[in-house]
């Protein structure tokens, strides 16, 4: 009887450990593995913003202006598909899109007076992940908040 009792005892304390130590790195691995998602699509999202001033010397308006305009640059396309190590293949679909919870990632074109013109792009599920800046300043042009 006690031997069985003990059997329990030991299975239930090795349930219990798998649960306490197993379980929680799972799940940070999944959201550390969300986040670089997200970071490499925002990265797309910087690619494709970069090609698009490049063409017209000015940024979209919008992110779906830029959308538009990647389904047919062939700069772009062909600048993603030389990055190594992706976790994901560029979808001009999905790339407005937050990977985390499939919503749209916040933009906005920034001026000041004298016309320099800058971005930022926020993850719209954390805050602390954007790339460019709300404030004109040139050193923070393409600068991301992770690198």
């Amino acid at each position: 009887m006690i031997r069985a009792v003990l059997g329990l005892l030991i299975v239930g304390l090795v349930v219990v450990l798998y649960f306490v130590t197993v379980v929680p790195a799972q799940n940070a691995a999944a959201a550390q593995r969300e986040t670089d998602l997200t970071r490499e699509r925002m990265g797309d999202l910087r690619t494709a913003l970069i090609t698009y001033r490049d063409s017209f010397d000015v940024y979209p308006s919008t992110l779906d202006s830029l959308v538009m305009y990647t389904r047919n640059d062939s700069a772009f396309a062909a600048q993603t598909e030389m990055q190594e190590e992706r976790f994901n293949p560029v979808s001009i679909d999905s790339l407005t899109l937050s990977p985390r919870t499939g919503n749209p990632f916040q933009y906005q074109v920034v001026r000041d007076t004298s016309g320099f013109e800058i971005y930022w792009l926020g993850d719209p599920d954390l805050e602390a992940d954007s790339i460019g800046s709300r404030n004109p300043n040139p050193a923070l042009r393409n600068a991301a908040s992770w690198e």
